[in-house]
């Protein structure tokens, strides 16, 4: 049975669905899915040198932003049946406040890009205030207080510099890329931490009756020589090209080209299993040399491989890197600002 469509009225519309098999992914929507759809399709766009997905960006760029707060954060998720009830305008005028860059940052970075393509100056003041406001909490008040989440801020503070270029600005993103790079091995691994009080669903499991129960990281505690190519090491190294890129800094260049090195040589070969090829295992050892970790996860193990999310950028930064342009340089001739105004009235987006 097909559904029926949703209207420019619902909270809904606009916005990317991020499942279609299970009844809990189409209810649920997450901006920071939203974030990384956007961003691959105006990188693919540009590859391509297409324009056939303008409409839908812009529409989906603004469907994002009605939906966050005046403070810029727009909180983990907000489910369909919620956006229904309460209207998208109850989600526009919150005054939410989310300490979470795993959640939140990238969709500051899609605001970023899209001020720069549109003018559009809220798509500026509420992503700066919710940055500066986050960067005040940082990091006693952060979510996790890992690298996970340093290493997802980084692409907003590297565009902000592009923005914004202001000594501030600049010693937000040397702040937490040099917090990140402490764990840098010669090597070029990132390996996992752990925050000093980690909260929220992203726990290590606390007895032998919860592994295996919930989403985990890959480490058991400090010290465990693992990186996580599904959640951290793909958006690190996004992070760094783009923050070299808009510094010119050779330390963030240095630690970019070490991790990229690293990647490449943990890259899965197999001729027996040719699927598995060209891929990276959510998990790596540095010390064994190996695929190895906790795989107390419930959804994503030590031998995983998920061909979206973080590899879906190693993949893409790697080609960047070849043809020697970043993400903010390759997509600066978009046109989606011919769809600004037309998108605007269709999501009646208010003055401000």
């Amino acid at each position: 049975m097909r559904r029926a469509p949703i209207r420019p009225q619902h909270g809904a519309y606009g916005l990317i669905g991020w499942g279609d098999v299970a009844p809990a992914w189409l209810v649920a929507n997450y901006g920071d899915d939203n974030a990384r759809a956007m961003l691959a399709t105006a990188v693919a766009s540009a590859a391509l040198h297409s324009n056939s997905w303008d409409r839908i960006l812009m529409r989906a760029l603004l469907a994002n932003f009605r939906t966050t707060g005046k403070l810029g954060f727009r909180g983990d998720r907000i489910d369909i049946p919620a956006l229904g009830k309460n209207g998208w305008k109850h989600y526009h005028d919150s005054e939410t406040v989310n300490y979470s860059p795993h959640f939140e940052s990238y969709l500051w970075a899609c605001y970023l890009w899209a001020y720069r393509h549109t003018g559009f100056s809220p798509f500026l003041t509420r992503t700066t205030n919710a940055i500066a406001m986050t960067m005040k909490a940082y990091p006693a008040k952060w979510r996790w207080q890992d690298n996970l989440e340093r290493a997802r801020m980084l692409l907003c503070l590297a565009w902000l510099v592009r923005i914004d270029d202001t000594p501030t600005h600049r010693d937000w993103l040397h702040r937490v890329a040099a917090d990140l790079l402490v764990f840098q091995e010669p090597s070029g691994a990132l390996r996992e931490r752990l925050g000093a009080t980690p909260t929220g669903h992203f726990r290590v499991p606390s007895s032998n009756e919860t592994y295996g129960t919930g989403e985990t990281p890959l480490l058991q505690e400090n010290g465990d020589p693992v990186t996580d190519q599904l959640y951290t090491t793909g958006f690190a190294l996004l992070g760094l090209h783009e923050a070299a890129g808009a510094t010119g800094d050779p330390t963030l260049k240095g630690a970019e080209d070490k991790l990229a090195e690293f990647l490449c040589r943990i890259q899965t070969r197999s001729k027996k299993l040719p699927y598995l090829n060209g891929t990276w295992f959510r998990a790596f050892d540095d010390q064994r040399w190996e695929a190895w970790a906790s795989s107390a996860d419930i959804g994503w193990g030590a031998w995983s491989i998920e061909a979206g999310w973080g590899q879906a950028w190693t993949a893409a930064v790697l080609a960047l890197r070849e043809r020697r342009t970043t993400v903010w340089e390759l997509t600066s001739g978009s046109e989606i600002e011919e769809h600004f105004d037309s998108a605007r009235n269709e999501l009646q987006i208010p003055d401000y």
